[in-house]
Parts: structure tokens; C-alpha cells; sequence
């Protein structure tokens, strides 16, 4: 029986098996064929092996499922670990601006929603000066008058 191909044809069967468009060698197209072939007998999708070749040459990683769902559940524990990590943060900054009274103790709230929503405001917060809000210092007192050079008509003798 003899085999013949149209130029498409035989481009066809030597881009399929690998080989370059101006191979004229019939003894090397058909070993190659028949090397193909064995490969492809040689595989048994069932079998663990192949799954994992198939997956490696791909670039992927086989893993069970169990260790997935472990993977799973850490990756989602790291994230809430993180989300709490980060309002610890917004709510520490906005306590130290309440301690140097930057804003009033009832502005707590809305700063750290106000940071939560947009951090670079956690900058604008940091350059309000201290006391903008509240003072926290003392500004005067009426103890003792007697250590002034010379006391102001306005205190009491």
C-alpha cells in the first residue's frame, strides 16, 4: 500500500510530529511516529505519575486536597491576622492624636473609619498640632502671687 500526500498534508504530519517543514527522510518520519506513539501508550492518565508530569510540564503543582484546604484555611486565618494588625495600627494612631488632644475623644470613631477608608489621612491626622482640640497643658493658675516682683492691681491682696 502506498501513501501518498499533497504538499498540506505533509506539512501537516511534520508540524504534528515535531519535525521541521523540509525533513524528506521517510525513515525518520515513521521512527518518529512510532516513538510518539510508545510515549503516548506509556501514559496512563490514571496512574498519580502522570498526573503530576502533566502538571509539571505545565508549570503547576499537585498537591491533595487536604493539604489544599490546610493551605485554604491558613491563607484566610493570615488575612484576618493582618486586618486586625492593620486596625490595631489606625486605632493606635488615632489614640496617640486623642492623647495630645489633635481631636476630641468623641472624634475617635469617625477617624478611624475615616483611615480605615482612605490611610493617607492617617498623615493628615499626624500633622494636626497638639492641642488643637483639647488643651492638655495647664495655661495658668492662681496659687501663690506672693513671688511676683511687683503683683498686677488686678489680684487680690
Amino acid at each position: 500500500m502506498e501513501l501518498t500526500f499533497d504538499d498540506t498534508q505533509a506539512t501537516a504530519l511534520l508540524e504534528a510530529l515535531g519535525l521541521p517543514a523540509d525533513t524528506n527522510d521517510l525513515d525518520l518520519i515513521v521512527a518518529t511516529a512510532v516513538d510518539l506513539a510508545a510515549q503516548v501508550n506509556a501514559l496512563d492518565p490514571a496512574k498519580p505519575s502522570t498526573v503530576a508530569a502533566a502538571a509539571a510540564r505545565n508549570g503547576m503543582e499537585v498537591i491533595d486536597k487536604d493539604t489544599a484546604e490546610a493551605l485554604r484555611r491558613d491563607a484566610q486565618e493570615g488575612r484576618k491576622i493582618a486586618a486586625a494588625a492593620a486596625r490595631a495600627k489606625v486605632e493606635a494612631a488615632v489614640d496617640d492624636a486623642v492623647t495630645k488632644g489633635k481631636i476630641t475623644p468623641a472624634r475617635r470613631k469617625h477617624w478611624v473609619s475615616l483611615i480605615e477608608a482612605d490611610p493617607a489621612m492617617a498623615d493628615v491626622l499626624a500633622k494636626y498640632p497638639d492641642e488643637m482640640a483639647v488643651p492638655m497643658s495647664e495655661v495658668g493658675h492662681s496659687a501663690d502671687s506672693t513671688n511676683l516682683a511687683e503683683p498686677a492691681a488686678w489680684f487680690y491682696e
